[in-house]
């Protein structure tokens, strides 16, 4: 395998990875969240968290993956890029934690929004 052929590869897999693991974390979290997202009472609320709430860790996972470039300072065009397998295999490891990354910052978010939520439907009650 080239090292032109493992980027196209490595990235291919780490999109399709991004987009599954966003997935399986909504899967794990969707039970809970609903839960506590029940408990702010009022119906366009919590039909709104429900509805923003897969999208809220899809769309962190896709920024995690897009925000690392293979391009640098010593890097300048894609012959130069494509040149060493360390390197691309560097690139791979640092989008797979780019993404893991975001996803926990994501989940960390939501749970303050869900802070909020209960503490201001407690307040109401």
């Amino acid at each position: 395998m080239t090292n032109e052929q493992y980027l196209n590869l490595s990235y291919s897999v780490g999109a399709v990875l991004s987009v599954l693991l966003s997935v399986v974390v909504y899967l794990f979290l969707r039970h809970p969240f609903t839960d506590v997202a029940d408990a702010a009472g009022r119906t366009h609320l919590r039909s709104a968290l429900k509805k923003l709430f897969p999208l809220g860790l899809l769309f962190p996972a896709l920024l995690g993956f897009v925000s690392v470039s293979y391009l640098s300072c010593d890097r300048t065009n894609f012959e130069e890029v494509v040149r060493s397998r360390a390197y691309l295999v560097e690139k791979s490891q640092q989008q797979m934690s780019s993404i893991l990354f975001s996803i926990v910052v994501a989940i960390l978010v939501w749970d303050v929004i869900l802070l909020f939520v209960v503490k201001h439907s407690q307040n109401r009650r």
